[in-house]
């Protein structure tokens, strides 16, 4: 993992407006903000990245990247903040500019790398970006080519409005950082290894809370949120959900304060690490065998998670891991509910959701080859529509001979 303070980053930090100059930003504050925290990774990870940033633009061509979604912002520079302000980052072929309300300078100087930090007042950050990309456009040549991402909801549509009244070319560059963004480094894969670690407390804590005289589902939510919150250094994008009885049969429901019912109780969530983040899917049965039902659900669950794993490999396309997976479950039976979608890549992510990046999913449509250091969630649940699920998964990285799984313990269900 990376620094735990880097006092010895100094920026060029700049406000834009004609606000007046704050008077707590000083040379000494600024110096004694640096040093308290530092990026996730040491400095060479980041240059590695803009380096290979800036080979994918210039054979575009791109003049410049500028970037909105908040984790591939942190991807590139380390920046990061609970605030959801847009915040972009203009890479340029030499030079990175990071744009942000003047609240954010703190953490900008505490979390990131970028060469330029530029700062206005928090209102007018909120208001729109006229200052942020007028300055942009003036570090930028007439007709520049201009990266931006549109198919993330942090890029405000104003923005190539903009780009464009200043005289710059806005290109859709087809995800080119967050299809960067699906190998993970080897740094990047021991932060969902730690990350997975927390996953599993969440497990046992899980398991734990339904075994208590009255348990609910907000309590057994309770206690999965309290472990992988206890040693952790980040929240996780979402969960932890927690969903009992013929509840489980709707999708995405979760606790609403009910007591277990007697048959599957299903949890997921996610420990983190730097905001990287290991999902799981577990499902526990408090009271007796499982009926009929419940085990088919069971047994579709299991036969997912394990095709998947042990069909993935470097060089095999996505779809061709589809497709087994398919041909293993057969044909479903005509009231089992299932998405379809037996894995989707995970890593570093900020809220709403740990799926934040390019969509490269393990779907009988998607032909593209998986590459040794690829993350992915399997998805494995079924349901019976309104009645049960059973929700079953792993997170694992791909390798060259196969997949190794990160997140511990087998994809089965759990008896209380």
């Amino acid at each position: 993992m990376g620094n735990t303070q880097h006092g010895g980053y100094s920026p060029n930090v700049t406000q834009l407006g004609s606000a007046p100059a704050p008077s707590w930003l000083t040379d000494e504050s600024s110096a004694s903000v640096r040093a308290l925290e530092g990026p996730a990774f040491e400095e060479a990870e980041y240059t590695a990245r803009l380096d290979e940033l800036r080979g994918r633009m210039s054979q575009l061509p791109l003049d410049a990247m500028l970037v909105f979604r908040p984790s591939s912002v942190e991807y590139l520079c380390g920046f990061h903040t609970a605030e959801t302000a847009p915040q972009p980052l203009l890479v340029t072929p030499s030079e990175t500019h990071l744009y942000i309300p003047d609240l954010e300078v703190g953490r900008a100087l505490a979390s990131s790398l970028a060469d330029n930090l530029h700062f206005c007042g928090y209102a007018d950050a909120l208001r729109g970006l006229e200052l942020f990309l007028a300055h942009a456009a003036s570090v930028l040549p007439s007709g520049a080519r201009v990266g931006v991402e549109v198919g993330h909801p942090s890029t405000p549509p104003r923005a190539l409005d903009l780009l464009r009244e200043h005289g710059l070319v806005p290109v859709h560059p087809d995800y080119l950082v967050e299809r960067a963004r699906l190998v993970l480094s080897p740094a990047e894969i021991r932060c969902v290894e730690e990350a997975a670690v927390l996953t599993q407390r969440g497990v046992e804590a899980g398991v734990a809370a339904t075994r208590e005289p009255g348990a609910t589902d907000s309590s057994v939510g309770a206690a999965i949120a309290a472990a992988l919150y206890t040693g952790a250094d980040s929240p996780s994008a979402w969960g932890p959900v927690v969903a009992t009885g013929r509840r489980g049969g709707i999708p995405h429901s979760s606790w609403v304060g009910r007591e277990l019912a007697s048959g599957p109780t299903f949890m997921e969530f996610a420990g983190t690490r730097a905001r990287y983040h290991a999902p799981v899917m577990r499902t526990v049965v408090r009271e007796g065998p499982l009926s009929a039902a419940d085990r088919r659900l069971a047994e579709l669950s299991r036969t997912a998670v394990a095709a998947v794993l042990e069909t993935a490999a470097g060089g095999v396309p996505a779809s061709q891991v589809a497709v087994e997976a398919g041909k293993a479950l057969g044909p479903l039976p005509d009231d089992v509910m299932f998405h379809q979608l037996f894995g989707y890549p995970v890593g570093l992510a900020h809220k709403p959701h740990w799926m934040d990046g390019a969509p490269f999913y393990l779907t009988p449509d998607n032909h593209e080859p998986l590459v040794s250091g690829m993350v992915f969630h399997i998805p494995g649940s079924f349901r019976s529509f309104g009645k049960a699920v059973v929700g079953l998964s792993q997170t694992f990285v791909v390798e060259e001979r196969g997949t190794r799984a990160l997140t511990h313990g087998p994809a089965d269900i759990i008896e209380a």
